[in-house]
């Protein structure tokens, strides 16, 4: 994680090089395994930023099985994973899905297209050998994950899909006074997103960062400066990341989704920090906090409202979060720089479900 700051928006810039992910507070505490195994599964499907390694390394975990049938999903990063990652989880789901759950489990691949290969301090108008070079890396990548995911199913008998491809690209931003410019990331993004199709046309593609988030200037509220909002038609996204703010968090998403609107888009998807997030501050406006001890309501709370059809029923109290078809969690799960991540999830999907007892994790009223 960094930040760069512009007069006075503090935008967060989200990387994924070299982020060291574990497993912190799962399988050597029973206690935790246990309560995710009582766990109803979600509403709805919830992708994740990149799972550690700790976590997809071992296909026999029962934390990696139990999250897995919770969230419907693993999510693994398109950059590094292996065939042996690939193979564990995908193995995961087909063990799930042959259970013949309402929904059935799937991969996602995380990539942040245009940071690896081209050039740090180019302009996105440069096309030289570097652009060209960003292209191949993500080609060869995704095929060669088409290749693992294909094999897998093969030796399992199953059918086990890429149903998303997560994208984070905060490489360039947008220049009120360039329309050069402009167009120029347009057409990059535009690319990256027509590969995808081509590689998983059955799969969502989402992009981090292309909705509005709250600023310190003006009247408060800004549209991010990751998209120009003409690029190829996909899901709005939004970062719920200061979940004790409800309020703030509802304006955050009603304020995408009129935006949305306004772009013929019907798809706004949460990105959503669990016991992590942005704090006010008195110097900085807002700083990110990994270890952010909120109390668990918040937590119950934003999975009711997220996955439970009578807040979204309610709009103008809460939020239209039935637009919400999916849900992404940043930091991923079980995130090692988040020691309190588990008992915030387990928090969310009691919320999600209906569930109205924290008493177990230490919440008293």
């Amino acid at each position: 994680m960094k930040y760069f700051h512009s007069g006075n928006i503090t935008i967060l810039v989200l990387t994924t090089f070299a982020i060291s992910c574990g497993v912190a507070f799962g399988e050597q505490d029973l206690n935790v395994t246990a309560k995710l195994r009582a766990l109803k599964p979600l509403p709805k499907v919830h992708y994740s930023f990149s799972l550690s390694p700790n976590l997809i390394n071992n296909r026999d975990s029962r934390l990696l099985y139990e999250l897995t049938r919770i969230t419907h999903s693993l999510s693994l990063s398109g950059s590094w994973c292996t065939l042996n990652q690939i193979d564990n989880c995908l193995y995961t789901c087909a063990r799930i899905n042959r259970t013949k759950p309402p929904i059935r489990s799937s991969l996602a691949i995380n990539f942040s297209p245009w940071h690896w290969r081209f050039g740090k301090d180019l302009p996105p108008t440069d096309k030289g050998p570097t652009y060209q070079t960003e292209i191949e890396l993500f080609v060869k990548r995704l095929k060669l994950i088409t290749k693992w995911v294909a094999a897998s199913n093969k030796k399992y008998h199953s059918n086990v899909k890429v149903s998303a491809v997560l994208l984070d690209s905060e490489r360039f931003h947008v220049r009120a006074d360039n329309p050069l410019w402009n167009e120029a990331i347009r057409q990059k993004l535009d690319e990256i997103h027509r590969l995808v199709a081509a590689i998983f046309p059955e799969a969502r593609v989402e992009w981090y960062g292309r909705g509005i988030l709250r600023i310190w200037g003006g009247d408060g509220w800004g549209k991010t400066l990751y998209f120009t909002g003409q690029e190829i038609k996909a899901p709005l996204s939004c970062s719920l990341y200061s979940v004790p703010e409800l309020q703030r968090m509802r304006e955050t998403y009603s304020r995408t989704c009129k935006l949305a609107d306004e772009l013929g888009i019907n798809d706004v998807t949460p990105w959503v920090a669990l016991a992590s997030g942005f704090r006010r501050g008195l110097v900085k406006k807002q700083f990110w906090d990994f270890n952010w001890p909120y109390n668990l309501i918040y937590s119950h709370q934003i999975g009711a409202e997220l996955n439970v059809p009578w807040y979204s029923q309610r709009p103008k109290r809460y939020a239209p979060y039935n637009r919400a078809k999916v849900i992404i969690f940043y930091p991923a799960l079980f995130d090692n720089r988040s020691p309190e991540w588990g008992r915030h999830f387990i928090a969310y999907v009691r919320g999600a479900t209906g569930v109205y007892d924290l008493s177990d994790l230490g919440w008293t009223e």
